[in-house]
């Protein structure tokens, strides 16, 4: 079988498109699955972020709720601070809840007067956050470490440094002054508790690491990546989920949820979830197995198919090959014959006998029409060349002006500089500016600042000599080419045109003026931008003088 046989060709057509149709297939179905499996493994993530968030906001809000209870309890309004039984009621409550740190009552002056385990019986704690805020109402301090209390109660195991969580409220007496300020300091350990037990509940939390955000953007929890994890620049706006990169620590599906307590007053604390993609994607290796598994067997079925289909396409043109080719070897009466019930093979016997039929008088046809193709190949050259010197033509003229434009003086600029190099006469050029140009278009409008352009475009070439080049550069920049002339030549050709334009009144604007910055090129100049950049800051340096001035470079 030949290699490039129809046979062959469609064969490997119809198996490719088998293959290609199968592979788009399973990338499809690939790419579903992995889109649809991020968002349920991130509304997953999501999901245990808000349950986690608001059993956090539960413990802190239950947190304050017993120590305003505790506030406008009888022991505290009606008996004396110094009673024991609010010490010893005190201690119950501290041993209530595992994370109570300390728990104290201090008198107004900030002397601690009770105090659970007696610890900072006596200290003055009126500097302290929690007392002043106390003083005014139910108050939540943020994470912070406390020496005092840390150096009391000892290191705990993990040896990392005590930090608390403050609660305060103030205790009024039966006339309304104020009695007191309870606090509670509750140990910051009380997070990684309710984290833990929070993902601990649910199903799909393989891999989840949890992070407590503080309000000034640093991480509050877990203690060992305070100072070495960078928080992230673009995570997740609150309530939302995506993938993240976490430097070194690769790629994560990442959740961030507000932790809204409900007390007193907002800490602004949020809660950020990550779980390696890996993991947040497990069940979508098992599926790409089957969608491998489905593809490879597609294809089989696929080539066994395209080979016979392409088998019984290609034995009719075959067929109608042989009888071609023995038209190619001289006969002249060949009858196709190609056994196919197929309408196109068909209509191609039929196409093929009356070819060989009108071969004959379509040569001598084809032989005429060749030659008025000639004919006409040589017109439409003609005019393309036409057409294309015109077009060259226009992308060197300025619409609004008529004269040349920036790109036709760059070309110009460029071929004097080479003429310079090459030994031949050195040249000068002016930069043009109009003066108060924007002062015009917002006086009088647009139309009447193109109408000034258009007057001083005129003026300038009416100036030129047959040698000289004149374009607009720019907006309301001119730019003038003085061939053979040097800077005594080319300073009284500029005096004179800036005298010419200033004697000249513009209809509806009056009087008009420009300021002239004048360069002679030199043969040490690098480029032909050396002279025009120096000309340039004459131009500016006229109009720092006054304008309706010419200045030239050095």
């Amino acid at each position: 079988m030949q290699r490039n046989s129809i046979h062959v060709r469609l064969t490997a057509c119809f198996g490719g498109l088998f293959l290609l149709l199968s592979l788009v297939l399973t990338l499809y179905l690939d790419q579903i699955a992995s889109s649809a499996l991020t968002t349920a493994s991130g509304k997953s993530l999501l999901n245990i972020g808000n349950s986690s968030a608001l059993l956090i906001a539960r413990t802190m809000a239950e947190r304050e709720r017993e120590i305003i209870l505790l506030s406008k309890s009888y022991l505290l309004t009606q008996a004396e601070l110094t009673d024991s039984a609010l010490q010893t009621r005190l201690d119950q409550v501290k041993e209530s809840y595992q994370f109570y740190a300390w728990l104290g009552v201090a008198a107004p002056d900030g002397n601690v007067v009770a105090a659970s385990d007696g610890l900072l019986l006596h200290k003055n704690v009126a500097k302290r956050t929690w007392f002043q805020q106390g003083q005014q109402g139910p108050f939540v301090g943020d994470v912070h470490d406390a020496v005092l209390l840390a150096n009391l109660l000892g290191r705990p195991l993990n040896n990392e440094p005590l930090r608390f969580v403050d609660f305060a409220a103030p205790v009024y007496a039966a006339d309304h002054s104020l009695k007191a300020v309870i606090s509670s300091h509750v140990h910051w350990s009380w997070i990684g508790d309710v984290l833990s037990k929070s993902l601990a509940a649910e199903d799909n939390n393989s891999g989840v690491e949890a992070f407590i955000l503080a309000a000034d953007g640093n991480w509050l929890y877990p203690q060992h990546h305070m100072g070495t994890l960078a928080v992230p620049q673009d995570l997740p706006v609150a309530g939302q989920f995506g993938l993240l990169n976490w430097g070194l620590d690769g790629l994560f599906l990442t959740s961030r949820v507000q932790i809204h307590a409900n007390t007193s007053n907002e800490l602004g604390w949020q809660l950020v979830l990550r779980q390696p993609i890996a993991q947040a994607l497990l069940p979508l290796t098992a599926l790409q197995q089957k969608l491998m598994l489905i593809c490879a067997v597609s294809m089989l079925v696929g080539m066994i198919l395209a080979y016979r289909l392409a088998f019984q396409f290609s034995r009719p043109v075959a067929q109608l090959a042989q009888s071609a080719a023995q038209i190619v070897s001289g006969a002249e009466h060949v009858e196709f014959r190609g056994q196919s019930s197929l309408y196109e093979v068909k209509q191609l016997n039929h196409a093929l006998t009356g070819m060989m039929e009108n071969l004959a008088e379509k040569r001598q046809a084809l032989l005429a029409a060749n030659a008025s193709l000639e004919q006409q190949v040589q017109t439409r050259t003609a005019d393309l060349l036409a057409a294309n010197e015109a077009l060259q033509a226009l992308s060197r003229q300025d619409p609004l002006t008529g004269i040349h434009n920036r790109r036709a003086a760059d070309e110009r600029l460029q071929t004097e500089f080479m003429r310079m190099k090459r030994g031949e006469f050195s040249y000068a050029l002016l930069l043009i500016d109009v003066d108060h140009f924007k002062k015009i278009n917002d006086t009088f409008g647009h139309q009447i600042g193109d109408d000034v352009l258009k007057f001083v475009a005129e003026r300038l070439q009416n100036n030129m000599r047959a040698t000289d080049f004149v374009a607009r550069y720019g907006g309301e920049e001119f730019i003038v080419v003085l061939p053979l002339v040097d800077e005594e030549g080319a300073k009284v050709f500029a005096e004179k045109l800036c005298a010419d334009l200033a004697s000249c009144l513009v209809p509806v604007v009056g009087k008009v003026t420009a300021s002239f910055g004048g360069a002679v090129a030199k043969l040490a100049d690098t480029s032909a931008e050396t002279a025009l950049r120096a000309a340039d800051g004459a131009m500016y340096q006229a109009k720092q003088n006054g304008r309706n001035r010419v200045v030239f470079a050095g």
